[in-house]
């Protein structure tokens, strides 16, 4: 009988591994098959620019902002091919957008779909060596100054996938937004182009890896300050870290202040969309992380060769997770970061060289204030390499406002930490959500000198880690006649909780189920209704073993949470393209000072400005050109007809509103 069971148990794990196989097989093909649809899109997408490139223009306004931009970032030396090429660049931004507005169907194809659950516990594809298959992709560019202090926020700029921002990647085209390095196809390079081109070396590949990684962004710049980023979303998180290899290339500008230059910045996420963990690295010569090419007085290339690092993400195991990378030029969009990303997860990094720092769980409701016991809020961390542990503080936060700091750990080790925290520190009579905050700086001797690095941890748990809502009495026994009353009085005296149980032989003769104001009693072990206990006709009453909530509601099904997947935000775009008629464009119209008139293939040799009622303002003939400058500043507000000639002698007619 035992060989008959062993045996059967052995076939049962067999096929339990056949099945969970041929699943990932599945989700992989169908991965691919997903794949290869955007990729066949990015080919519509390309038709489409190149048949529509002629029919529009970009906006007055957006061409004034691709001005101001590179005057920002060149102090008024770039050159009339600096200018061209940047227009040309967000021409095709803009005709992309417009491609996704025109075929919005078409989006779907560039979100990785969820892992099944039967395979959510294999890091499937961490190493890209079947292609991008779980991953998304997104770019925005941004063009605009005037949105230059809002979208560009440093390490804390958004980057959220739409649906029209969505990319999927070129294999070796270092020119795009996303390249998959592949060491067997048309195209590979062994070393980084751009740093080959100033005389050093650095793989594509990590030499410990296989043949294929991830490129983000590219190393061009001008006319848009690209933000490119990829993302995975796990059903489930299981394992404490994920570790991975990336190697970073960033152009640095002396004369830029470090917020507006170039960065890098890997975060997990929890399903909400909370940050777990995040890393953010800022183009800075003086941090030794970079190697430093000093190519003139205006430029530093700054580089790094493959490096191992590491996301805590213990907080939210055994829960669905987001990994997201990002990368993002400078500012004013001239220097550029990219990032070569390989190894996601499956791996173990050893000695993770940017360090790392993780607050063990911490979920606490109601400390002891009377007898002030202290709470442990202990963890582990690792210094970034050839770092030294400078100090370590303890923030005590309550909707982000430091209500106590505690200003080194009771005990420390060369890698874990205690801290005692006293109740008292929350104040008197607290209320509400707290978190802990770590934060540890550490020093490195650079050649250019000691550089401050620091790693925090802002939560030592998903939710609140100390709470003191509903911090209520064990026990409560409700009898008549006294509690029959209260039932008829304030919320706090007809509702009722405790965090033990709730014994009830009282009459409730009070609400309105329409209105929900009726009776709630919450207890987190039972309610117990003993004989006497009497809901009376047209009353309202229930009963949640939920311990101490403070919300008092009538629930008609279990809340539940959106958790962060694959879903692509709303959001509105702004289209910044003029569709150029067969005839001719005036750009802007209305206008208060000048205008442009462009002609689309021809040209033209004289126009003619009149009055509603015919009266000549303007006339004057050009040689042949196909636009040309008008300034109407001086004319009354009102209609005008404008007149265009064009080289074939046809006559096409437009109204200009003058403001």
């Amino acid at each position: 009988m035992y060989k008959i069971l062993k045996t059967l148990i052995v076939c049962a794990i067999c096929f339990n591994s056949y099945d969970i196989s041929a699943q990932l097989n599945e989700y992989l093909n169908s991965e691919n098959n997903r794949i290869s649809s955007a990729k066949q899109i990015e080919v519509e997408i390309k038709k489409f620019i190149n048949d529509n490139f002629d029919n529009y223009i970009l906006s007055q306004e957006i061409n004034d902002d691709i001005i101001a931009h590179l005057r920002a970032e060149e102090q008024d030396e770039f050159t009339q091919e600096e200018l061209d090429k940047a227009i040309v660049n967000t021409k095709i931004y803009e005709l992309r957008k417009l491609f996704f507005v025109q075929n919005p169907d078409r989006k779907d194809s560039y979100f990785a779909k969820g892992i099944p659950i039967s395979v959510q516990q294999q890091c499937v594809n961490g190493d890209f060596e079947n292609d991008t298959a779980g991953y998304s992709f997104w770019s925005d560019a941004h063009p605009q100054p005037a949105t230059g202090t809002a979208f560009f926020l440093s390490c804390a700029t958004p980057s959220v996938a739409t649906a029209l921002n969505v990319v999927t990647p070129v294999t070796n085209d270092f020119n795009a937004a996303a390249t998959l390095i592949d060491n067997t196809s048309p195209g590979y390079q062994q070393f980084d182009p751009t740093l080959a081109g100033l005389g050093v070396n650095i793989p594509t590949l990590y030499t410990a890896g296989g043949n294929k990684c991830i490129k983000l962004n590219n190393e061009q710049g001008f006319g848009s300050s690209d933000i490119t980023t990829v993302s995975r979303y796990f059903p489930n998180i299981n394992q404490a870290t994920i570790d991975f290899n990336f190697s970073l290339i960033m152009d640095n500008k002396p004369s830029h202040g470090q917020p507006i230059q170039p960065f890098f910045r890997v975060r997990a996420l929890d399903q909400f969309g909370n940050v777990v963990d995040e890393i953010c690295i800022v183009a800075n010569p003086d941090n030794c992380l970079f190697n430093v090419i000093y190519v003139n007085s205006k430029r530093r290339v700054l580089y790094t060769d493959w490096i191992c690092a590491r996301l805590n993400v213990g907080e939210i195991l055994n829960q669905p997770g987001t990994i997201e990378f990002t990368i993002s030029d400078c500012q004013p969009s001239a220097h550029f970061g990219t990032v070569y990303i390989d190894n996601i997860c499956g791996s173990v990094c050893a000695f993770p060289q940017l360090g790392a720092l993780n607050t063990n769980p911490t979920n606490i409701n109601c400390p002891d204030t009377i007898g002030n016991t202290p709470i442990q809020v202990c963890g582990t961390y690792s210094p970034p390499y050839n770092a030294t542990l400078s100090s370590m503080i303890l923030n005590i936060t309550q909707n982000g406002t430091v209500i106590g700091t505690i200003n080194a750990p009771t005990q420390l080790t060369a890698n874990t930490f205690c801290f005692n925290v006293l109740p008292s520190i929350f104040g008197a009579n607290p209320t509400g959500d707290f978190e802990f905050q770590i934060d540890a700086n550490f020093t490195i001797n650079c050649p250019a000198g000691t550089f401050l690095y620091t790693i925090s941890d802002n939560s030592a748990n998903i939710g609140p880690d100390v709470t003191f809502i509903d911090c209520c009495l064990p026990t409560l026994t409700l009898a008549s006649p006294a509690d029959d009353v209260n039932n008829l009085a304030t919320l706090p005296l007809k509702n009722k909780e405790r965090s033990n149980w709730i014994k009830a032989t009282n009459i409730v003769s009070v609400g309105d189920n329409v209105l929900s104001n009726g009776v709630v009693y919450h207890a987190a072990n039972y309610v117990e209704l003993n004989p006497g206990f009497e809901a009376v006709l047209g009353a309202q009453f229930s009963a949640y073993p939920e311990g101490c909530t403070a919300n008092y509601i009538y629930k008609t099904q279990l809340p539940n949470a959106s958790p962060r997947n694959t879903e692509v935000a709303t959001v509105e775009e702004t289209i910044h393209l003029i569709k150029v008629s067969r005839d001719f464009a005036i750009v802007p119209n209305p206008s208060s000072s000048t205008i442009e008139i462009i002609m689309k293939d021809a040209q033209f040799d004289k126009i003619s400005i009149t009055t509603i009622d015919g009266k000549v303002v303007n006339e004057r003939n050009l040689e042949k050109t196909d636009k040309t400058m008008v300034d109407v500043s001086r004319y009354a507000n009102g209609i005008y007809i404008i007149n265009v000639t064009s080289d074939d002698g046809k006559v096409y007619t437009k109204k200009l509103i003058k403001n």
